[in-house]
C-alpha cells in the first residue's frame, strides 16, 4: 500500500512538472513546429530525469489545444538486494539499482535507463537458458538470477569491456543468429565479433 502511495505521489509530480514546462516553454501556445517538438522532448527528458531519477517514462503527444502527457515512474520495491525497478515491458522482469547504475554509466545513457535496458533486453531474452546466469544480446551482457518466480538482472556489461575469454564463450556461432546483421560478416576482418570457429579455419599467414 505504501509503494502504491509513493508511486501514485511520484507520478503526480512528474506530471506538473511536465505541464508547468510545457507552458513556460511554449506560452500561450499556438503552431508549435516539429523541430520544436524535438527539442522540448530533449530538454524535458534530460530535466525529468534529473528531477526525478532514470526510472522514468515520459512520453508526450501534441494537439491543437496543447498536449497530452504519459508518465509512468517504473514500480519499485526495496529488498535485501537493495532496490528493485520493474520493466515496463517485461511484467517479470526486475532490475537492480546496481544495474540501473552500471547500465548508464557504461552506455552514457543519462535519461531514461529503464526503457532501453528494456529494448536491449528484447535481445537477450532470446539466448535464454543457452548460458545459466547470463542473457546475451548484441551489446554485451546481463547478470541475471530467478527468485519467486521473477527475473532479477542484477548488472550489465558492455561488450567492449568483456574480455576474449568471455567474448569466446558467450558469442559462439550458436549466437550469430541472435546478433544484429551489423555486426555479422562475412569477412573476418570486417567483423565487429570473430567467432571461435573461424579463428580456428585460419592459416597462420592468413593471421599476420
Amino acid at each position: 500500500m505504501n509503494q502504491d502511495r509513493h508511486f501514485a505521489f511520484k507520478k503526480a509530480q512528474v506530471e506538473g512538472f511536465v505541464k508547468k514546462e510545457f507552458q513556460r516553454y511554449f506560452g500561450r501556445g499556438g503552431r508549435i513546429s516539429i523541430r520544436k517538438r524535438h527539442r522540448f522532448m530533449e530538454r524535458i527528458t534530460r530535466k525529468v530525469s534529473k528531477k526525478f531519477g532514470k526510472d522514468v517514462m515520459c512520453l508526450v503527444d501534441f494537439t491543437k489545444q496543447g498536449f497530452v502527457s504519459l508518465v509512468s515512474p517504473s514500480h519499485s520495491e526495496s529488498t535485501n538486494k537493495g532496490k528493485l525497478f520493474n520493466s515496463f515491458t517485461h511484467p517479470q522482469v526486475a532490475y537492480t539499482s546496481h544495474c540501473v547504475d552500471r547500465f548508464s554509466e557504461r552506455t552514457q545513457t543519462m535519461e531514461n535507463c529503464i526503457i532501453t535496458l528494456d529494448s536491449y533486453l528484447d535481445e537477450a531474452l532470446l539466448t535464454y537458458g543457452l548460458h545459466e546466469g547470463y542473457l546475451v544480446c548484441s551489446q554485451g551482457l546481463f547478470a541475471y538470477t530467478i527468485e519467486n518466480d521473477q527475473l532479477i538482472i542484477k548488472t550489465y556489461i558492455n561488450f567492449e569491456l568483456l574480455s576474449d575469454d568471455q567474448i569466446q564463450e558467450y558469442y559462439t556461432r550458436d549466437m550469430a543468429s541472435f546478433l544484429t546483421p551489423d555486426l555479422v560478416s562475412d569477412e573476418t576482418m570486417d567483423s565487429d565479433i570473430v567467432l571461435m570457429e573461424e579463428l580456428s579455419l585460419e592459416s597462420p599467414d592468413d593471421r599476420k
